[in-house]
């Protein structure tokens, strides 16, 4: 059934919101902790990889929050257009 959407449960979107955070904060700071080893430059690097895991997350978050919004929106609008039609005609968006 190619028209069958995928399931978007609480469950799920927790574990994926749980991932866009956590994989790239503990990233930036376990290469930073790594490099700090090798160059010897203690919490320069492990500061500057939280700094990159942070606007990693900021960026794949906000990009994980629009592309969802606009499949719900899509799939409100499929399933009742003359609510669409009602809120676009009152200026509410």
């Amino acid at each position: 059934m190619p028209d069958q959407r995928e399931s978007f449960g609480p469950g799920r979107v927790l574990a994926q919101v749980t991932a866009i955070v956590a994989l790239p904060l503990l990233g930036g700071v376990i290469i930073g902790l790594i490099a700090d080893g090798v160059f010897e430059t203690s919490p320069l690097l492990v500061l500057s990889g939280l700094a990159l895991g942070s606007l990693v997350t900021a960026v794949t978050l906000s990009r994980y929050i629009s592309n969802n919004a606009a499949r719900l929106r899509a799939g409100a609008e499929r399933r009742d257009p003359a609510a669409t039609n009602e809120r676009n005609s009152t200026g509410d968006s």
